[in-house]
Formats: structure tokens, C-alpha cells, sequence
């Protein structure tokens, strides 16, 4: 147990990875058939799955300071959202899932962190999401950062960003839970400390919200200093398999 792990508070698990000899074609239709119903995960966990997205318009988006900190890709991920008193049992489920992410993930690509999740606008459903895990500039100490990103940065965004952007969801990651969960599923710890989701309706307004040029260069200006960029993975994802939804977004 943690000192974030309240029943109040709600957290998320997220695992991401890529596709085993890149055959995203088979990934979608693997995860588009997930039977929720097999994982034996308690009722108040939401899942959410989403996949690489290559749509043209991203092809769109106006170059910005953010395209010299590309970092590593990833092709999908999986997100397990629940109320932090369910921790334990969802802990004990995550094996089961990552043997079914295993079978169709490229070898050493699974990556799994966990932590207290923050909605920093009111949440609405889209299906065009920005998946993104990264590690605190070195010299930053974790307090430091965390109120850096929920207090400073995610205003910031939100404000630049637009009112395009459907939800925009702080995964403040635990380490000690995070490396628990790592050896449980067998995948290495990367040592991220946040996992960044922002939902858009679509690739259009993805690009759309980019469209400020001066508050683009202000958000690269704000994360220089706080953001070990060569740690990035990140994808932008479409999601999938929504009748695996479970519940109302919290």
C-alpha cells in the first residue's frame, strides 16, 4: 500500500508495446475480440485499448519544437482505470493480461507502469488519444516535477491546446507499485515518472489544436529543464474495441 492509494482516488495501469513483427492488422483484430469477461477484472475497472493511428492528417500538423524530442515509439497500449482501493486486485489480474499482451508483442517491447491518476479538464470520449510515458529532467526531484506538471504545465496545455481537447489525464507513476508489477508480469522497470493521455475526437482536431504557434514554442520552452526528453515513448492511438469499455468515465 502507498500513501495515493485511497478508494477516493482513482488510478490507472497502463501497458504499451509494440507489435510483433509489426502486424498491426492482426494486433487490431486480436484486441478488437479481447474477452474483458476472461480477465476477471472487478466491475468498477474501465479498459481502454488503442493502436498505433497512421491517418493522413496527421501528415498536417505544423512543425513544432516538439518534433526535435521525438524519443522512442510504441504501437499500442492498454489502460485499466479503477478507484485506488481495487490496487491490489488488479495487481493480481495483470499477469493474466500481460500473457495475452505477450503473444503478440514484439520480444522486450512491453513496458507496464501504474500509478494516481488526475483529470485535469472534465473528461469526454474521443477516439484519436496521445499516449505518452516520460522521465523527470535529472536534478529534478520528484516533488519538484509533479508540481511542476499539475500545477504549472497541464494550465499551460490546456489553455494552448484548445477546446478540442476532450481530456487530458496526469498519470502520476509510483515506482515502488510500478516495479512490484514489473516482476509480477516479467518486463523490465523503464523508471518513467508520468504516463500523459490527451483525447481528441479525431486526427482533425488533434492537428487543429496545434494550430497556436507561439503557445507551442511557450509549452517547449516550459518543459526544457523538466522533461528527460530521450525518455519519451509516445504514439498517437486509435482506439479500439469500445465495447470493451466498462463503466462511465470517472
Amino acid at each position: 500500500m502507498t500513501d495515493h492509494e485511497q478508494s477516493d482516488q482513482m488510478w490507472r495501469m497502463a501497458f504499451v508495446f509494440d507489435a510483433a513483427g509489426g502486424d498491426l492488422d492482426r494486433f487490431r483484430d486480436e484486441f478488437a475480440r479481447l474477452d474483458v469477461g476472461r480477465l476477471a477484472l472487478p466491475a468498477d475497472v474501465r479498459l481502454r485499448t488503442g493502436v498505433v493511428d497512421h491517418d493522413p492528417a496527421f501528415g498536417n500538423a505544423p512543425e513544432t519544437d516538439h518534433d526535435t524530442a521525438i524519443g522512442r515509439t510504441l504501437d499500442a497500449a492498454i489502460e485499466l482505470t479503477f478507484p485506488g482501493a481495487q490496487l491490489h486486485a488488479l495487481v493480481a489480474c495483470a499477469p493474466q493480461l500481460a500473457g495475452i499482451i505477450g503473444a503478440l508483442a514484439a520480444p522486450g517491447s512491453v513496458e507496464v507502469m501504474a500509478g494516481p491518476m488526475f483529470a485535469m479538464v472534465p473528461q469526454r470520449e474521443g477516439d484519436t488519444i496521445l499516449s505518452l510515458a516520460f522521465v523527470r529532467y535529472p536534478g529534478t526531484t520528484s516533488k519538484e516535477f509533479r508540481d511542476w506538471w499539475k500545477l504549472q504545465h497541464a494550465p499551460l496545455a490546456i489553455r494552448v491546446l484548445g477546446p478540442g481537447l476532450l481530456a487530458y489525464d496526469q498519470v502520476h507513476v509510483d515506482r515502488e507499485v510500478t516495479e512490484a508489477l514489473c516482476e509480477t508480469c516479467g518486463c523490465s522497470a523503464y523508471g518513467y515518472d508520468a504516463y500523459d493521455n490527451l483525447t481528441w475526437a479525431s486526427p482533425a482536431d488533434f492537428v487543429a489544436s496545434l494550430a497556436d504557434a507561439e503557445g507551442m514554442a511557450e509549452l517547449f520552452r516550459d518543459e526544457t529543464g523538466r522533461i528527460h526528453n530521450g525518455s519519451r515513448r509516445h504514439a498517437m492511438l486509435r482506439r479500439i474495441a469500445p465495447d470493451t469499455d466498462r463503466g462511465d468515465l470517472k
